[in-house]
């Protein structure tokens, strides 16, 4: 499709053009400067260079230098205005302006977060009402609004990034080509004079030029010149010579000639037609102008567009008063994956430091059954059960002192009613060709824990009966009923064994709008089927089913291939307390609420699991309320060493784990750690911070959590690996003032952000090196920690400090008193 290039002219004193609804019969546009649209009713469909967004009332959208464009409105009521800003306006004042790319949609925020893009609506109106309303200068009043975008919405483009969002080499020299006329459209440029300096053959870029804009470059140039000319002849009262010499035309018959040709007007004939045309002030009466009134009464601070934080104020008028206890739910069960997985000597170190640090009370695990632990064996005598690689793993977590929570999974191959399978190690998920073989495989493998470890030992242990509920034939194979008879059974069995065994069913996984878990509770309820615990499955990504069952499916699946979409926000506060009133509503007794498996997704190739982020997301959920609904939240996973999809070269991929494969401990890691810090008392709590005692030793956390963005949470950009995917946010600056406290405390001070304690961002920062060796390894262990400040507070009633916390950053302060 051939694209329209319109050249926003410059002019003193004129840095911007508004237009109303203003979309060229859906052509393709591009021009110069940069274009901010808001639609004030309706829909609006916006195409920019391959994308297609869609806008609704007091959507904002902004449109970079030379970026490609159509704007095609959904609805015949839809109302928008375009407020252009020149390219050269914006150069005067910000020579960087040509390698800044601007990134502007308000639809990537929810409407809980509209802040930073209401300050551009605010700008925004009060341009618009003064220019129209008032008639007056309003040169400045651009310049708070371009300020406010370039410090908040813009960054530099890489070397490795064109300057326009055309990928190829000569498109990218012919944006360079419409940058230089822009700059240099008054003088005698020539395009031989650009391609001798770029070291092109002129034809060949006078061919590329015409190629990727449409017009020769002397047609273009003219053009160029010809619109500049327009605002001198509207806004002032000098000669058409003058006119035509200031507008880089070599002569005044050159220019009346160009003139002629475009508009069948000389230029004086076509000043008197300027003169005679309407100021200006009905485009602003045409307008719906209720929303444009709204924001440009809104007074607003010079401080709320310099500074991008946002500044509270917390007083604690006596921490000695007592509020609550903190039910500590994040430490009490954490995932690894596959039994076969802890075999691997690099998990338990891992692990075992983790265990230092963190104080983990269970460690879940699926497979026992796997075909990799070898249980089941077969000789000339028969069938036979081997425990030894079982045994060996429980030896290993006694002996430091992690108790075992066990799913009891997959189906041996030689028990198996079908071939199914599931992830790398082909965990079989089909029902038991016969009952009986189960069942002898579960009785052998209960006495051996309880001959080897002692029934009090083993009674502590929890055992979960499969994995998932059945759901598109992921985790289980079999039909509903199937499973329910497959529960019944197993339970019945271990219970039978001893009363004080704890057994649990599948996990609810959310997968279907139907919930299996009010069935299985009404069906253990009605037949006296043992429950000890219920569970679910909690992340924020969801698979679009309906997209992954159309296309083949390989076996085993291929990760890369599944189609998600992410939560809101909320999701899993929401979550827990909806299956919270179900347990309530559907199963008399009281029973353990235990979330077995909890991240932000459980796709191993979401990078999100490495950054900076996720720290603030464990925090914020543990934190919350609704956290205390239940008795556990186990994290998936401690580590990235994972058997069930494929690990890949590289050290960080998006791994589910605390740790990475190298050992190198991620922002998630130490967010248990702070967690682990917290007292058992909580003194003050709010949005961003809790503040804790244990004794006279005080805790507070502060935490600064920012959400992916609406466009990435549906999935429109799973590929791409920066920060550039959250909504936008404010850093906050929390000041605390505690009263009532006294004595001599240590102060320790550990800050958590991009800067600190990220190993995903210093490992971007070393250059993203695939292949690293042991002293590099070694050293973004060493240099990827939190950092720490030390001191000592005499207080004597007050204690007042002031924590800068910045987007996706966590501050912990530790006071311990000194004792004399």
């Amino acid at each position: 499709m051939k694209h329209s290039f319109i050249p926003i002219p410059y002019l003193p004193g004129c840095p911007i053009h508004f237009m109303i609804n203003d979309y060229n019969s859906g052509e393709l546009q591009q021009h110069s400067g940069l274009e901010v649209i808001w639609l004030l009713q309706g829909k609006l469909k916006v195409m920019v260079g391959q994308n297609d967004y869609f806008l609704h009332e007091n959507d904002l959208l902004l449109i970079n230098h030379f970026e490609s464009h159509q704007v095609i409105p959904q609805v015949l009521d839809a109302y928008f205005i375009q407020l252009h800003i020149d390219s050269l306006f914006i150069y005067k004042y910000n020579h960087d302006f040509y390698s800044l790319l601007y990134d502007l949609k308000s639809f990537k925020n929810s409407e809980d977060n509209q802040n930073p893009y209401d300050v551009i609506r605010i700008l925004f109106s009060q341009i618009i009402t003064r220019k129209y309303k008032h008639n007056m200068e309003i040169n400045s009043d651009v310049l708070r609004l371009l300020g406010y975008l370039t410090s908040r919405f813009s960054k530099r483009l890489s070397s490795a990034e064109p300057e326009n969002p055309v990928s190829n080499k000569d498109s990218n020299i012919v944006q360079q080509i419409l940058n230089r006329v822009e700059l240099d459209f008054k003088g005698k440029l020539t395009l031989n004079e650009i391609a001798l300096g770029q070291h092109y053959n002129p034809s060949y870029l006078s061919d590329q030029f015409r190629k990727n804009v449409g017009v020769t470059f002397k047609a273009y140039l003219e053009e160029i010149r010809i619109r500049y000319s327009l605002f001198l002849l509207q806004h002032q009262e000098a000669s058409i010579s003058n006119i035509a010499l200031a507008s880089g035309f070599s002569d005044e018959k050159s220019y009346y000639k160009a003139i002629k040709n475009k508009f069948s007007l000389t230029p004086l004939q076509l000043r008197k037609k300027y003169q005679e045309r309407d100021d200006g002030r009905n485009l602003f009466n045409h307008l719906n102008a209720e929303l444009i009134n709204k924001y440009a009464t809104i007074p607003i601070q010079p401080e709320t567009i310099e500074e991008n934080t946002i500044e509270t104020t917390v007083v604690v008028e006596d921490i000695q008063t007592d509020r609550y206890e903190l039910k500590q739910v994040w430490n009490k069960i954490i995932n690894i994956g596959s039994a076969n997985t802890l075999l691997n000597q690099n998990i338990r170190d891992q692990i075992k430091e983790m265990q230092e640090e963190i104080k983990i009370g269970y460690l879940r695990f699926e497979g026992v059954f796997n075909q990799a632990m070898d249980v089941v064996q077969k000789d000339r005598d028969g069938l036979k059960f081997n425990w030894k690689f079982i045994n060996n793993i429980l030896d290993y977590l006694r002996d430091i002192e992690i108790k075992p929570f066990i799913c009891l999974s997959y189906m041996p191959p030689l028990f198996a009613s079908k071939s199914t399978s599931f992830f790398n190690y082909q965990g079989n998920t089909s029902p038991p060709k016969e009952m009986s073989q189960w069942l002898s495989l579960v009785q052998s493998f209960m006495m051996n824990c309880i001959n080897r470890y002692g029934r009090d030992f083993v009674s502590e242990w929890y055992f979960q009966i499969w994995t998932e509920f059945p759901a598109y034939d992921i985790h289980w194979s079999g039909t509903l009923e199937q499973y329910l008879e497959f529960y019944k059974q197993t339970a019945l069995l271990i219970k039978g064994i001893s009363p004080s065994l704890k057994v649990g069913p599948a996990a609810e996984n959310f997968h279907t709008e139907e919930h299996i878990s009010e069935k299985l509770l009404k069906y253990c309820e009605k037949n006296d089927i043992p429950i000890d615990f219920y569970s679910c499955n909690i992340y924020h990504n969801r698979v679009k089913f309906k997209e992954w069952l159309d296309r083949s499916i390989t076996n085993p699946v291929d990760i890369k291939l599944i189609p998600f979409q992410y939560e809101e926000k909320n999701h899993t506060k929401h979550l827990l307390e909806k299956m919270h009133r179900m347990l309530k509503a559907h199963y008399k007794k009281d029973i353990e609420f235990i979330v077995t498996r909890w991240n932000f997704s459980w796709d191993v190739t979401n990078f999100l699991h490495d950054t900076a982020f996720m720290a603030t997301f464990i925090i914020d959920n543990m934190l919350d309320k609704s956290a205390a609904l239940v008795n556990a939240m186990g994290y998936l996973s401690a580590s990235d060493i994972l058997y069930e999809w494929d690990i890949k070269n590289t050290p960080f991929f998006g791994g589910t784990g605390l740790v990475n494969t190298e050992g190198i401990k991620k922002s998630a890691y130490y967010a248990y750690v702070f967690l682990s810090k917290l007292g058992s008392t909580v003194f003050a709590k709010g949005k961003n911070y809790i503040m804790t005692r244990e004794g006279e030793d005080i805790q507070i956390l502060v935490y600064n959590h920012t959400y992916p963005d609406q466009l990435f949470m549906k999935g429109g950009q799973a590929d791409k690996n920066s920060y550039d995917i959250f909504e936008e946010s404010n850093d906050l600056l929390l000041n605390i003032h505690l009263k009532n406290i006294y004595g001599t405390f240590k102060c320790k001070r550990y800050s958590l952000n991009r800067n600190n304690g990220s190993a995903y961002d210093e490992w971007i920062r070393m250059g993203e090196y695939v292949d690293l060796n042991h002293e590099e390894t070694d050293y973004l262990k060493n240099i990827s920690r939190p950092s720490l400040q030390l001191n000592q507070l005499t207080l004597q009633g007050d204690c007042h400090l002031t924590l800068h916390v910045p987007v996706h950053g966590v501050e912990c302060i530790i006071l311990n008193k000194f004792y004399n």
